[in-house]
């Protein structure tokens, strides 16, 4: 293996606006995640490491360092720097922890925004400056793409973004109540208060479902209450129901209406009531009923209950 350490400092970054329209600050870098501080030639990564920095410093807004050149990967480039063919560092891979849009970090020139907090994850030998040979992108820790600042120009006169202006019509105006002639700030004013006013909507809405709800529960227990002390309905039979018709108070008051007050007739235990004969039909279905033979037995003394079990076939 053979590696040559050049005793000669590059620049590897500084607080100026780069060929790319934005600007990395030093005092901003996380040299620590920079690690192992390797870069390439060129930034061709498939050509293998070519260099590894050692001896940062840092003076005033400038980072330096010197390479240590792998010469059995690149054999020419330790003799290529030394005789000053190639003098330039380029920054590649950057991973930007934070960006900062405000006006008042830019500099004159600058079209893109600062990034504030960041690391590398390589520094590649170049022969011109600026990243001119690597792609201008900012990743997150997890490499994916964070900004291309390619596309995200800033007009060097007014140093605003360009976004993506929306046209309103006549009639979207209407809606909002403003005249043809609203600016984008009152425009905004009207669209944030229609959001509220619809969380407002919403949350009235939920109040008034749940209060239903609850309403509804309230009269199915009342219903059975009252069938059970007109002695309609047995507490297992109510229970059932309770669960049956627990979003249905009018249909239950419809089927708990049409029962008659039931008496016994004889003393004798084995004597059946017609709520107990009635209590037999639950938990069959309208088809269990006509297999066993009890459908037209449902029918003559409950009509209303086997109206209810052949809607719901």
């Amino acid at each position: 293996m053979s590696f040559k350490k050049i005793d000669k400092e590059f620049c590897l970054t500084d607080n100026s606006v780069n060929a790319y329209g934005y600007r990395l600050l030093t005092e901003g870098l996380d040299l620590s995640r920079f690690n192992p501080p390797i870069g390439y030639f060129m930034h061709k990564r498939e050509l293998g490491v070519a260099v590894r920095w050692e001896d940062f410093r840092i003076e005033n807004d400038k980072l330096y360092a010197k390479p240590v050149v792998n010469g059995s990967a690149f054999p020419n480039l330790a003799s290529e720097i030394e005789g000053e063919f190639y003098l330039a560092a380029s920054i590649g891979g950057i991973v930007a922890l934070e960006i900062n849009d405000d006006e008042a970090l830019m500099l004159e020139g600058q079209t893109g925004p600062t990034v504030t907090r960041w690391y590398p994850r390589e520094v590649s030998v170049v022969d011109i400056p600026a990243n001119y040979n690597a792609v201008a992108v900012l990743y997150d820790e997890n490499d994916c793409v964070l900004k291309d600042l390619t596309d995200n120009k800033i007009n060097k006169n007014s140093k605003k973004s360009e976004m993506k202006k929306i046209e309103f019509t006549t009639e979207q105006l209407q809606l909002l109540n403003l005249s043809d002639n609203a600016n984008d700030e009152q425009i905004g004013v009207a669209l944030k208060n229609l959001a509220d006013k619809a969380k407002r909507v919403d949350a009235v809405e939920k109040e008034l479902q749940d209060l239903k709800t609850e309403t509804t529960k309230t009269k199915v227990k009342e219903i059975l209450e009252k069938g059970m002390s007109e002695h309609k309905l047995t507490k297992e039979l109510a229970d059932n129901l309770e669960k049956d018709y627990a979003g249905n108070s009018d249909a239950l008051k419809k089927l708990v209406d049409s029962m008659t007050p039931q008496t016994r007739i004889t003393n004798s235990k084995d004597e059946k009531t017609p709520t107990d004969l009635l209590e037999k039909f639950r938990g069959k279905s309208f088809n269990d009923l006509y297999v066993s033979g009890q459908l037209e037995e449902l029918k003559a003394d409950y009509p209303d209950y086997y109206e209810t079990l052949k809607n719901k076939k």
